[in-house]
């Protein structure tokens, strides 16, 4: 868990464009789902325009907040940090999902998104426990 200062960094730590990075943790399936014999993604397209412009907002203030995630977890070494590495997956498994929201991405359908909630569940779930190992570690060696 070291540190980086600022001029360790070098600007491709900082990612502030729209990219096409993409987990390896979706699940793709070749069929859309279907709702009401339209897809999910059909669906989203044809939102009226004030919903699109909301979604669109919740869109631009995640990606604020990921730019914030991302420049600070830049900050830090990654190889054998866990608690980085599975802060940089979850953030490309929701960035996944907003893209859903857009139409674009490889998320295909709503099944592609549960399973994808259910790897930032994963992730979440492994990061607390590592966390709670951490924390007892660091109160145990103070005493």
């Amino acid at each position: 868990l070291f540190p980086q200062t600022p001029e360790e960094l070098d600007d491709s730590d900082f990612e502030t464009e729209d990219f096409d990075n993409r987990s390896r943790t979706s699940i793709q399936t070749e069929d859309d789902q279907l709702i009401a014999g339209q897809s999910a993604r059909a669906i989203m397209a044809q939102l009226p325009q004030e919903q699109k412009a909301k979604i669109a907002e919740q869109v631009a203030s995640f990606q604020e907040e990921k730019s914030k995630l991302d420049a600070e977890v830049s900050k830090w070494d990654d190889s054998g940090n866990d608690i980085i590495v599975l802060a940089k997956q979850m953030c490309m498994i929701m960035m996944e999902m907003t893209d859903f929201t857009r139409g674009k991405g490889p998320l295909k359908n709503t099944s592609d998104v549960i399973s994808a909630a259910k790897k930032i569940a994963e992730a979440g779930s492994r990061m607390d426990k590592l966390g709670r190992t951490i924390a007892d570690h660091v109160s145990h060696n103070s005493c």
